[in-house]
This record gives structure tokens, C-alpha cells and sequence, in this order.
């Protein structure tokens, strides 16, 4: 698998692990806008965008219908659809060729991975390893990001002894500890 596959792989992973702590009361709560999201809103609006989203990229990256997932009945499940969305394209992402694309959804992924944490009032998710491979990758090409939108103005200083998951967090312009810095 290419390096941006398997970032991709590991960022649905992370995104359905958030998901699965979710409590029913909790789909209700607002979030801000993420990069390929529908833009700032209900937690449950931008799963269902998610989901959305991971089926037409799987067909894009395989240029064949995925297998159907469930229809989504209002919050019932609703991680369980999701898990099973990412399982499709995370299939799909194996064979892919297209780095750019696998690159920017990934990013896109973990991103919306640590908002949706973080605003639910838990720690920041991406695992170092991730958040590393990420920042190593969109830091060669800051200015790029910005441009597609999936990035913000980085949030400087950054501390020297700051993990990767903030450093990557701060470069995209996000605060990694919204609730808590207050």
C-alpha cells in the first residue's frame, strides 16, 4: 500500500474509534467546519456527510459501485454505518494510485476526527504516528493547503515539546485544546 493509503486507512480507523464514544445525546452537538465537511453544524450532519463522502470516494478510487451499506434511520447506529463506510473505502484506498487524492482525504479524516473529539470534551485522537506522517507531508506544501481550504494560519509559537498530534493539529491553523485553554 502507498504511504498515503495507509494514513487514509489509519485515519478512518481513528475517526471510528470518535465515533463509537459518541453518546446518543451527543449527535445534536455542534461542530465547526472541517475540511470536505458540510460546514459548521450538527455532529450528526457531518456523519452523514462523511459517510456520504467515503462511498463516492471509493467509487472514484475503484471506479466501481461499492457494496450498499444500510440506510441511515436518525441516529440509530449511526458509527456502526459510518464503520462500515470506512471498511468500503479503506478497500478501495489498497488499489488506489491516486496519492493526491488519498493525501487530501486522509488530512480531511483526521481532521475531523480530533474536532469531533475535542468538542466533545475528550483528548486529541490521532495517534503520533499519524499526525507525524501528516505534518510531514503538508508542511513540504503549506500554502497548498491553505488554498484548498483544508488549512488554516498556523498557530504559532509551537512549543518544542509539543507532540506531533498538536504540532500537526496547530499547522492546520486548529487549536488542539479548544475547551480546555479557557
Amino acid at each position: 500500500m502507498l504511504r498515503a493509503a495507509e494514513c487514509l486507512v489509519e485515519a478512518e480507523r481513528v475517526w471510528v474509534q470518535v465515533l463509537t464514544g459518541v453518546g446518543q445525546d451527543q449527535w445534536r452537538l455542534r461542530v465547526p467546519e472541517v475540511p470536505e465537511g458540510p460546514g459548521p453544524g450538527p455532529l450528526e450532519v457531518l456523519v452523514r456527510h462523511h459517510i456520504a463522502r467515503d462511498l463516492a470516494l471509493a467509487v472514484e478510487l475503484s471506479g466501481a459501485d461499492p457494496e450498499p451499506v444500510e440506510p441511515l434511520e436518525p441516529r440509530r447506529d449511526l458509527a456502526a454505518v459510518a464503520a462500515r463506510a470506512a471498511e468500503v473505502v479503506t478497500r478501495a484506498a489498497a488499489g488506489a494510485t491516486d496519492e493526491d487524492l488519498l493525501w487530501r482525504r486522509a488530512v480531511a479524516v483526521a481532521v475531523a476526527a480530533h474536532e469531533v473529539s475535542v468538542h466533545r470534551g475528550s483528548v486529541n485522537p490521532l495517534t503520533e504516528d499519524l499526525a507525524r506522517t501528516l505534518h510531514d507531508h503538508t508542511a513540504k506544501d503549506h500554502d497548498r493547503w491553505r488554498e484548498l481550504g483544508y488549512f488554516g494560519e498556523p498557530l504559532t509559537p509551537v512549543p518544542a515539546d509539543v507532540s506531533w498530534r498538536d504540532r500537526f493539529i496547530m499547522s492546520a491553523g486548529r487549536d488542539p485544546h479548544p475547551l480546555w485553554d479557557r
